[in-house]
């Protein structure tokens, strides 16, 4: 008889079983050193209360499309459409370079959005030649909820180039001289900040080529002059040109590695 309790008393320890004893309860260690150890032995245990996830809250931010920019005068034009679904209108701000433009809002109508969410926006730009940016952002209209969308969405970032001031008002002047002759082109400058100007002239001249053949090329030539101060009247004269010919003149002004479109004109060299 006391075997069979030795027995009972054994295989009940192995199983991690509390025993009752007179006076008190005792919680027995488990025996892990078995073929198939109690899952006390797994090393887990209560894992603790677990963290409720955050709710996701339903303010969205808002969207919008720019569908069409230029800059043009001193001036930069963006249009397109703003909404925001947690309510309107969307107010909308302007960067250009370092300037902020605020207090716009997407309020016209928009025929292919079928709403008040259009925008047509019109800021003072940089006239200066070289690269600037203007940007667009969009302000969030919360709808109480957090987390809160961002507080502003960037629409776009849209960059331009300004080429230099096309020089004005050109006034070519012939002289003959000796067997030649001499063109002097007269134009404004139009720049405080200019690094010079470009003039290119050319004209046509009948020539044998190596076949034997007569044909009609261009002769072209091309002058660098330095800048001038103020925006007053810039003289430059070319000489030896042919008589009788046509002589076509392109000028440019050069400035921070840009040049700006082309001033044009012809003059007749006397016969």
């Amino acid at each position: 008889m006391r075997r069979t309790l030795a027995a009972a008393l054994a295989a009940t320890l192995s199983a991690g079983l509390v025993l009752a004893v007179p006076g008190r309860a005792v919680l027995a260690q488990p025996n892990c050193n078995v073929p198939v150890p109690p899952p006390s032995c797994d090393g887990g245990g209560d894992p603790g209360p677990t963290e409720s996830p955050v709710p996701e809250g339903s303010d969205k931010a808002p969207t919008g499309r720019i569908e069409s920019h230029g800059y043009s005068d001193g001036a930069y034009r963006i249009s397109g459409w703003a909404r925001d679904v947690n309510g309107g209108p969307v107010t909308v701000s302007v960067w250009v370079d370092q300037a902020v433009f605020s207090g716009f809002r997407a309020e016209r109508y928009h025929a292919g959005q079928a709403g008040n969410v259009g925008f047509d926006i019109v800021v003072p730009a940089p006239t200066a030649a070289g690269p600037h940016q203007v940007g667009l952002n969009l302000g969030n209209v919360p709808d109480g909820t957090l987390p809160e969308a961002p507080y502003s969405v960037i629409l776009g970032i849209l960059p331009w180039t300004n080429l230099p001031a096309t020089p004005r008002d050109l006034a070519l002047t012939t002289t003959a001289v000796g067997g030649g002759n001499d063109i002097t082109a007269e134009f404004t400058d139009p720049s405080l900040t200019e690094d010079g100007f470009t003039i290119t002239y050319d004209w046509l001249v009948r020539k044998v080529d190596r076949e034997g053949r007569w044909v009609t090329t261009t002769e072209a030539r091309t002058v660098h002059i330095g800048p001038s101060a103020g925006t007053g009247r810039v003289r430059h004269t070319v000489t030896g040109l042919p008589s009788a010919t046509y002589v076509r003149f392109y000028v440019r002004t050069d400035e921070i590695g840009l040049q700006s479109p082309a001033l044009t004109g012809g003059v007749g060299t006397p016969a």
